[in-house]
């Protein structure tokens, strides 16, 4: 039996080469040689850095300029004697509240009264004179140069006249505007001559707060714009910004700004701290805990962000800061910013990221 089937084959030897293919084509598609021939090598699970990520939307906010200020006067003046004499009353106690125009003193009058009736009772004499001349000249009697005279001598007597009543009148002292008494340097009986100081007044109602800025930002700040103070008692007013220096002070090479703000109730005094907040622009950026800065291999400070599973770094844009977080600007959209793990993690990194709780 063998050897016809060797016999057949022999003659046939095609026939013997389709068996042995098929025979080793079965064989290595039976199970008998997986430990042999594996069909495929299994890659092992990679293990990723595990991170949580936080997903931010920017919104818009105002950058503003934080100068810290004191409080002024709006107005500020020394209150001085116009004529001479002896203080014969004051109406005022320093720290009082006075109004535009009230009696802060009076100087005594001394012969003022007397002067004054000397000075009518010889304008009366003479233009009873310049019509008397004026009338003789009109029918060609008198002169033009004796008309011209008797009139010199009525303007003259007239002029003195109007000085003696300035005279006075500034016997009262009286305020030139309304403010706080912050001084009175004279008593009832002092002599005076002109030009000493009588009173300090101050002008409160408005209050200006004053501060400094750097050449960065003086180009940014407009005339009556929105300003905001924060006192120490934590009280905030809102005023307008009514002065912008166009010359930097030589030692600090600061320029000096004012803000106005309403002081009805007077109890805002002069050299009062406060905060001013002065808004800049608008811009949109997003609010983050400074935790979840970081640096890159250059030592560039910005924040890593993740996606499609990778981790990319971003410089940062500061735009503003405070005692909670700090607020970034330059992103395209909403971004995936990484909150834990950023340290151990640089950018190009393949990472596993999981979503903060809200």
């Amino acid at each position: 039996m063998f050897a016809r089937i060797v016999h057949f084959f022999s003659l046939r030897p095609y026939w013997l080469a389709l068996l042995i293919s098929g025979l080793l084509f079965l064989w290595m598609f039976s199970g008998s040689g997986e430990n042999s021939f594996p069909t495929a090598i299994k890659k092992p699970p990679e293990n990723l850095p595990q991170v949580q990520i936080t997903h931010f939307i920017p919104q818009q906010m105002t950058k503003s300029l934080t100068l810290y200020a004191r409080s002024e006067a709006e107005s500020h003046v020394i209150v001085r004697a116009e004529v001479a004499g002896k203080i014969r009353k004051t109406y005022v106690e320093k720290g009082n509240y006075v109004k535009s125009k009230n009696n802060l003193a009076e100087i005594d009058k001394n012969e003022l009264p007397f002067r004054i009736e000397q000075a009518e009772a010889l304008l009366y004499e003479r233009q009873l004179n310049y019509n008397a001349v004026k009338s003789l000249n009109a029918k060609g009697l008198q002169a033009d140069i004796r008309l011209a005279e008797a009139k010199s001598l009525l303007l003259a007597v007239k002029s003195d006249l109007a000085l003696l009543g300035l005279s006075l009148n500034k016997t009262h002292v009286i305020a030139p505007f309304t403010g706080v008494l912050q001084d009175k340097f004279v008593e009832q009986g002092d002599y005076v001559k002109v030009g000493d100081p009588l009173f300090s007044l101050d002008n409160i109602d408005p209050i200006v707060f004053r501060g400094d800025t750097t050449e960065h930002y003086v180009n940014q700040l407009k005339l009556n714009q929105e300003v905001q103070a924060t006192l120490l008692s934590a009280e905030i007013l809102t005023g307008k910004l009514t002065y912008i220096a166009s010359i930097a002070d030589p030692q600090s090479s600061t320029f000096r700004v004012e803000a106005q703000f309403s002081n009805p109730s007077r109890k805002i005094f002069s050299g009062m701290s406060a905060e001013l907040l002065i808004p800049l622009y608008s811009v949109a950026a997003i609010y983050l805990s400074p935790s979840a800065l970081a640096l890159d291999n250059e030592g560039n400070l910005g924040v890593k962000l993740v996606h499609n599973g990778e981790v990319i770094f971003k410089k940062i844009n500061l735009v503003e800061a405070d005692n909670n977080g700090v607020w970034l600007a330059g992103f395209a959209g909403e971004v995936d910013i990484i909150t834990l793990g950023q340290g151990f993690v640089k950018s190009g990194d393949r990472v596993q990221a999981t979503m903060a709780e809200k």
